[in-house]
Order: C-alpha cells, then structure tokens, then sequence
C-alpha cells in the first residue's frame, strides 16, 4: 500500500514517483486531484488552536464587565444616585429641588458614565460573535477533510485487494463504488465492512471479494478449459462451465453474458454442448 509521505524518493514503489512532489525534505503524495492530505488537516489544525486561542482572549476582557448585569438596571441605579445626590445639595443649600432642571442633568450623567460601557460591551460582543463562526466554520473543514483522507484510504484498500484477487480492471472501479458504502474504521484503526451495510459485517477487504464472488461473479474472467465440460476460473470460484451439466447455473451465464458480450458467451456455452438460451443442461 502508498504511503503519504517518503523522506527518500528511492522509498517510493516503481511506477508511483510521478505521483509524488517534493516539499520541505521530503516526497509528499500529489497523485489526485483535489486531495487532501494529512498536512492540510495540520495547517487547519494550527489554525483553529489560534482561533480558540483569540476567542479565549476576548471573554477575557469581556468578564470583567460581568458583574455590572443589564445596562437598563445599571442606568436606573445611576440615576437614583444621581437623584439623590442633587436633592441633597439642594436641601444643603436651602432651596427647592427642581425634578424639571435636574432631570436632563441626570440623564446627561448617566448616558456619559453607561454609554461608553455599553458600547464596548457590543463591539466585545461582536469579535466573540466573530469568533464562534470561524470556530464552527474550522470544525466543519476539519471533519470534511478528515472523511476525505478516510474515504481515500479506504477506497486504496479496496483497490489494492481488488488486484490481488485478480479482479477483471474494468469492474475494480464498480466494485469500489459498491464496496464505498460497506467499509469503516473499526475502534482498532482496521477497514472492515460496517453493520448494517449490504454485507456481512467485519470482513476484511480481501475477504469481502471473496463474498463477492457469488454475489458479481461477472468482475473476474472466466478462462476455457479442455473438452465439452471445461471452462473454470476465478469468476465460478472453480465451478466449472456454467453452461455444463456438472456447472449449471442461470446466474452465471447472464453474469458471463453481461461482462463478455454474446459473442464470446456463445463461445462458452457451445465448450459445454450448450447454447444461448437452454432451460436445461446439457445431456
């Protein structure tokens, strides 16, 4: 199996080192486009401890407004001690309070101590707004390109036991659109099928194909042997001729037909003393 990464370019399997670019000492894997490697999980993971980083930063200065609770309560608490003060100068002085002429005062008074309070408590109020959306907005790329990296690895272990079961090429990339669904990561960091997919739950890949060989036969060739009987190969699982007596099967003839064409097909079935179309075997 590729690695991501090669600190020599003499690691790299024969055949595989035009997928690999060179970046800071060593070879990192550019084979696909638009993939995502575990650097750019990286760089978004330093990006997100700075975001964290900031957004601890401003409730820091926001916490020392905390105690102060609503700025409405705030602006009638001053303006009852605002009240009470020019009450008690004016009884001081001996004179009359006047609630007209001492209320614009108040206000006044108010507004200068609260408003720049409550102004910096929106503008705080804002950044950690701010804040918060990038947060998710980083959580959201990072799992987005964690399940790309996993969906990438999976589908080149699908790949690689598709080839070692000796897959026909033209049907790996249908075996690993139908395998996609069926595969995870178990808790032990293995890709094995999942439960509740369309397959027996905790098979490895290798073993999934072999499952897979009854279910689409029609991805692996099937080779002629000798005589009117002959014609095994991976596809039958060493069954022989689908059209012979000793292997029929109706399945596999339709399977062989559709990956094969008539033609050749045709060729299969008369091997085995039979034809296109036959209800029964041979005798």
């Amino acid at each position: 199996m590729l690695e991501l990464f090669y600190d020599n370019e003499d690691d790299i399997p024969e055949g595989y080192r035009n997928l690999y670019v060179e970046r800071n000492g060593r070879f990192e894997f550019n084979g696909v486009k638009g993939i995502k490697t575990q650097a750019d999980v990286d760089r978004l993971s330093t990006a997100l401890a700075k975001e964290r980083k900031d957004h601890k930063e401003v409730k820091d200065r926001f916490a020392v407004y905390a105690d102060l609770g609503d700025p409405t309560e705030v602006i009638e608490k001053l303006a009852q001690v605002d009240s009470l003060v020019e009450q008690n100068e004016a009884l001081k002085a001996g004179g009359q309070f006047d609630e007209v002429k001492a209320e614009p005062i108040i206000k006044a008074r108010v507004n200068q101590a609260v408003g720049p309070l409550e102004r910096e408590k929106q503008a705080l109020q804002r950044q950690l707004d701010s804040v918060n959306n990038k947060l998710n907005a980083a959580e959201t790329e990072k799992s987005q390109l964690s399940t790309t990296i996993t969906m990438d690895r999976i589908e080149r272990a699908i790949r690689d036991a598709a080839i070692e079961a000796k897959v026909q090429s033209s049907a790996i990339f249908d075996a690993i659109s139908r395998a996609r669904g069926d595969f995870e990561y178990s808790d032990d960091g293995k890709i094995i099928t999942k439960d509740g997919g369309s397959s027996t739950p905790g098979l490895t890949p290798k073993e999934w194909f072999k499952e897979m060989l009854e279910k689409a036969p029609h991805w692996w060739p099937v080779s002629a042997g000798g005589g009117a009987g002959g014609g095994s190969g991976p596809g039958f699982e060493g069954k022989s001729n689908p059209w012979s007596k000793a292997g029929w099967n109706l399945t596999h003839q339709g399977a062989y037909m559709k990956a094969h064409g008539e033609g050749k097909a045709k060729e299969m079935a008369a091997r085995a003393g039979s034809y296109i179309g036959a209800t029964k075997p041979p005798q």
